[in-house]
């Protein structure tokens, strides 16, 4: 009985160190509150749709001119994001997403979102969050979307 519960002890040890402890905060190290984790979202066509000219570029060579960055104003802060895609030198229309998001230890979701905000006349999109008062063991994850 003494062996199976040390080889059970030592299973779940092995287990739990294979988990990153930085991945959710479970580390001593808080994220860095100034970090924006920048994602884009790739272009996916259905099948049932029919593109109506055939001199129509290959979505994979549309490029993207996207910043971010965090504002503060005494222990709020506030993230930002704006985008320009091109497919050559014709600018298109695209959208930017300012959000935080919470790790699954912090009971996950996402707050503060600005939802997609669209360029218009092919112009650059520019999205801001909520203002959110900082806090090390609540605070999210600064984060921006982008695409068309």
């Amino acid at each position: 009985m003494k062996k199976k519960a040390i080889g059970i002890a030592l299973s779940s040890c092995l287990l739990l160190s294979s988990v990153p402890a930085y991945a959710d905060g479970l580390s001593n190290s808080a994220p860095n509150p100034n970090q924006v984790i920048s994602i884009k979202e790739e272009v996916t066509i259905p099948g049932n749709v029919t593109l109506a000219s055939d001199n129509v570029l290959q979505a994979s060579s549309i490029s993207y001119d996207h910043n971010s960055g965090i504002d503060w104003d005494k222990g709020r802060r506030q993230v930002w994001g704006n985008t320009q895609a091109k497919q050559g030198s014709v600018k298109l229309n695209s959208y930017t997403r300012a959000r935080y998001e919470r790790s699954w230890i912090q009971g996950g979701g996402s707050y503060g979102d600005s939802g997609r905000v669209w360029s218009s006349n092919k112009g650059r999109s520019y999205a801001r969050s909520d203002w959110e008062k900082y806090d090390t063991l609540n605070s999210g994850v600064a984060k921006t979307y982008y695409g068309i």
